[in-house]
């Protein structure tokens, strides 16, 4: 993909850069080691730059991770923001966006998306997870829905020059239950909510103990 996206508040630059003392790993870190960022994340905070930096070569190698980090332009005045967030070039770090593979398709077979007309349940299928995080004082001015309308369409520019001869690619998005908010910027992108997954085991999101369930959206691209 792209390594610079621009959108009218917007500087979304793809992470490459793994070696130690580069920008990239510190903004890398940022996003990781943020509390409310990393608040719905299985994996949870990082502890560590070089904690961060192992995590960010993993997402690269193991999971084919397009991170981009999300800044704001500077001369974009963020209503939530104090005058000391506001940074020189190249903007403010807010958070972060990022299309990862899975490592299975489908992971719930009774979750498995509603296929167009033109394809089967038989097509070969790159199947791969969005996802987004941001500092708290950023919440609540559409930034996510900005990205993700930045980022879906340069992804499937990209898969449609990349995949194999009859392949097809699906994004899917995972939004927990108590996470109303990311679900409608989901479908702010177009995103279909496919189903909702239930899990017996309880996990620590959001900060607290939840049973786990989320709910399932999809796109084709």
């Amino acid at each position: 993909m792209e390594g610079y996206i621009e959108t009218e508040r917007l500087k979304l630059i793809r992470l490459a850069e793994t070696s130690e003392g580069s920008q990239h790993v510190q903004w890398f870190h940022e996003c990781w080691s943020d509390d409310d960022a990393t608040a719905w994340s299985m994996h949870g905070k990082c502890h560590s730059l070089e904690e961060s930096r192992d995590w960010m070569i993993q997402h690269r190698t193991k999971w084919d991770n397009q991170f981009y980090a999300i800044l704001l332009k500077p001369q974009t005045q963020s209503p939530r923001a104090t005058p000391g967030d506001q940074a020189s070039e190249p903007g403010e770090l807010i958070g972060s966006i990022s299309i990862r593979l899975s490592p299975s398709f489908p992971p719930v077979p009774s979750l498995s998306p509603r296929f167009p007309p033109n394809v089967s349940s038989t097509t070969p299928l790159d199947f791969r997870f969005i996802g987004y995080a941001f500092f708290r004082r950023y919440w609540g001015n559409g930034y996510a829905t900005e990205a993700g309308r930045a980022v879906v369409p340069k992804y499937a520019e990209w898969r449609k020059n990349t995949r194999k001869d009859g392949e097809i690619s699906y994004l899917e998005s995972q939004v927990d239950v108590p996470n109303p908010a990311s679900g409608r910027v989901m479908e702010k992108l177009g995103f279909e909510k496919v189903g909702l997954k239930e899990t017996k085991e309880k996990v620590f999101l959001g900060g607290e103990w939840l049973e786990g369930s989320y709910w399932v959206y999809g796109l084709f691209v």
